[in-house]
């Protein structure tokens, strides 16, 4: 976990620095075991954003990160009932790096010698639209776009990466990842 959390760290240009594999440094000395996986949660806590991750001993892994935690300050906003379930989409780009950083690392650990599958998408149980948040102005603002689509669901995404990949393809790889997901909403963000 904690090489994951590095790779992705050295895949960042922006201020996206802090993504939901830093925020599980408070349960990763305390692993929980599964049914041949190693879980990691902060579900238990009840404080900050729930973040839950399994590692599978056959190379599947599972990142589930809360993408609406603290999108807006409440004074922020204007009509929260009407906004539908806000998503944060730096968090989104920040959990696109950490979810391919985490299969990267876990498939070179494993001594994987083939490419590997990820899965991207955002989804939710509530009968609801999902309404995208961007920051703005170097973090400084948060705001829903007006022109942003507000889709009931998301479709999902798929990545392509090799534990030989470098940096780069991994970086390029992210980007894609997190503009097909932005797409969707009818934006366009970068890492």
């Amino acid at each position: 976990m904690r090489d994951s959390s590095a790779r992705s760290q050295h895949l960042t240009r922006s201020h996206l620095a802090v993504g939901p594999l830093t925020e599980l440094d408070v349960v990763l000395s305390h692993p929980r075991p599964g049914l041949r996986r190693w879980v990691f949660s902060t579900l238990p806590l009840r404080m900050g954003r729930e973040i839950y991750t399994e590692l599978h001993h056959d190379g599947c892994t599972v990142l589930a990160v809360n993408l609406s935690w603290k999108a807006l300050r409440a004074d922020d906003a204007a009509d929260p009932a009407g906004n539908g379930i806000l998503v944060d989409t730096e968090v989104v780009g920040a959990s696109c790096r950490d979810a391919l950083a985490l299969a990267h690392e876990l498939a070179r650990h494993l001594g994987v010698d083939s490419s590997v599958n990820v899965t991207a998408t955002i989804t939710t149980t509530e009968p609801t639209h999902l309404t995208p948040v961007i920051t703005e102005y170097g973090g400084s603002f948060r705001s829903i776009p007006d022109h942003a689509h507000r889709p009931r669901r998301i479709q999902p995404v798929t990545a392509l990466i090799s534990p030989a990949d470098e940096d780069d393809h991994l970086r390029a790889s992210a980007q894609e990842t997190f503009t097909d997901l932005m797409h969707q909403f009818g934006i366009t963000a970068y890492l």
